[in-house]
C-alpha cells in the first residue's frame, strides 16, 4: 500500500466504525493556508512568505448538538526560508525548502453551543478539536543555494497531532461554513529536511525540537441527510 493511499484510507476507516449510530453527515470542500513552524521558521505565524494555499475535503458526522466525527484530507505545500528571519544564526545558515505534504486526519470537535445546520435556534457555535493524523511529505532542502539530500530516516510517513479552535454557522437548510485555526504537533524533525548536524560536527538545527505545522481553513459543507441527530444524546 503506498503512503498515499494510507492517508486517505486512515480518516475513511475512522469514521466508518461510527457511521451506523450517526443521523447527519455533511461533506464538503476546505480551503486555507497552511505554514511550517521549526528551526528555519521558529515564530512567524504571518508574514515573511511562510503561508501557502491548502485545499482539500471534509467529512462531518454529527452525533448530537454538541459533538461532530470529522475527517478531513488535504493537500498542500510547507515552504519557509531563512533570509527572512532576522536571527543571525539563521542568516549565516541560509537554508530554504519546500515541502509538498498530504494529510488524513481524524478528529472530534465540541460544540461550545448547541449547534445543527439548518436549525433556527441552534445555527452558531464556536467549537475546539482534537485528534490524529497521518501525513506523507517529501521536503526539498537548499542551504547556501544549493540542494541538500533528504537526511530523514524512516520514511515519509509520519503521525501527527491536530488539534485547534473554530467557529461554524449554519448558512441555509442544508449549508453550513466554518473556519478553523488548527496546528498539528509532529514526532520528528524532519518537515524542512534540514539534518540535525553536517559532517556530525556542525549544528544545522536542534534535535530535541519537533517540527509543528498550522492549517487555517474555511469549509463549506452540504448536508446530506434531513434527519436529525439522536435526541437521547443531546447533551
Amino acid at each position: 500500500m503506498t503512503h498515499n493511499k494510507l492517508v486517505v484510507l486512515f480518516p475513511l476507516i475512522f469514521l466508518s466504525l461510527f457511521s451506523f449510530s450517526q443521523k447527519t453527515t455533511e461533506f464538503g470542500l476546505l480551503v486555507g493556508r497552511s505554514y511550517y513552524l521549526g528551526e528555519i521558521n521558529p515564530t512567524t505565524h504571518v508574514g515573511n512568505d511562510v503561508g501557502n494555499l491548502a485545499i482539500g475535503a471534509a467529512f462531518r458526522f454529527n452525533l448530537n448538538k454538541r459533538y461532530s466525527l470529522k475527517a478531513t484530507i488535504l493537500q498542500t505545500t510547507l515552504k519557509a526560508k531563512d533570509v527572512n528571519n532576522e536571527l543571525a544564526f539563521n542568516q549565516m545558515r541560509n537554508a530554504e525548502f519546500e515541502n509538498d505534504l498530504t494529510e488524513g486526519a481524524a478528529t472530534i470537535e465540541f460544540n461550545f453551543l448547541p449547534y445543527e445546520t439548518g436549525d433556527k435556534d441552534f445555527f452558531f457555535s464556536p467549537y475546539l478539536f482534537v485528534g490524529f493524523a497521518i501525513y506523507s511529505h517529501s521536503p526539498k532542502l537548499k542551504i547556501n543555494e544549493a540542494e541538500y539530500p533528504n537526511a530523514e530516516e524512516g520514511g515519509s510517513t509520519h503521525l501527527s497531532f491536530p488539534f485547534g479552535t473554530g467557529i461554524k454557522v449554519s448558512l441555509a437548510r442544508k449549508v453550513s461554513l466554518s473556519f478553523e485555526w488548527g496546528f498539528r504537533k509532529t514526532s520528528n524533525d524532519y518537515l524542512d529536511g534540514l539534518p540535525n548536524r553536517e559532517f556530525d560536527i556542525f549544528e544545522l538545527s536542534k534535535n530535541y525540537d519537533n517540527d509543528w505545522y498550522s492549517v487555517n481553513a474555511f469549509m463549506l459543507t452540504y448536508k446530506l441527510s434531513d434527519k436529525g441527530p439522536c435526541p437521547a444524546y443531546n447533551f
